[in-house]
């Protein structure tokens, strides 16, 4: 069973914003789709203002996928890759916005987030650590989103598996 909270805010696509005020319960696809369609964290922060010295706890964490390791496309990896990689651990995934999209001059290939279901964690630094251990283990997670106020630009059109 799938049971986690994501922070929304009220944009999508703004690079500046640091306000995370709506709190969304994922327990199926329909609270998943609510919870990404604007830019949101996986972490409850102070007043809603995503920062790591604001960093309150989190059930989840996300991390991004952009198969920019190579581009060879039979060394892209699927969420199908991360199921067996981490088969014991329930995670949604979720393909960004710029899924099979060109991106500045990367070829269109699979992009995704995926959110793993975690045990509540309260520091910060313990949270960045565990991003940090995940991404040990998968190298294809975007080393440059691991810290603990990262945020997912929304999706008007969630393709959710």
């Amino acid at each position: 069973m799938i049971k986690f909270t994501l922070y929304s805010s009220n944009v999508t696509g703004n690079l500046s914003n640091c306000i995370y005020p709506k709190e969304v319960l994922v327990t199926d696809k329909a609270s998943m789709i609510d919870a990404i369609k604007y830019d949101h964290v996986s972490a409850e922060f102070k007043n809603n203002y995503r920062s790591s010295a604001n960093f309150i706890k989190a059930d989840n964490t996300v991390l991004d996928c952009d198969n920019d390791h190579s581009d060879n496309p039979n060394d892209w990896v699927t969420v199908k890759d991360v199921a067996t990689t981490f088969e014991d651990i329930p995670f949604v995934a979720v393909y960004s916005r710029n899924h099979m999209k060109q991106k500045g001059k990367k070829s269109p290939r699979p992009r995704f987030h995926i959110y793993f279901m975690i045990k509540e964690i309260t520091d910060s630094n313990s949270y960045t650590n565990l991003k940090q251990k995940i991404a040990r283990a998968f190298p294809y997670f975007d080393n440059n989103a691991l810290d603990s106020a990262r945020f997912i630009f929304g999706t008007s059109t969630p393709n959710i598996e």
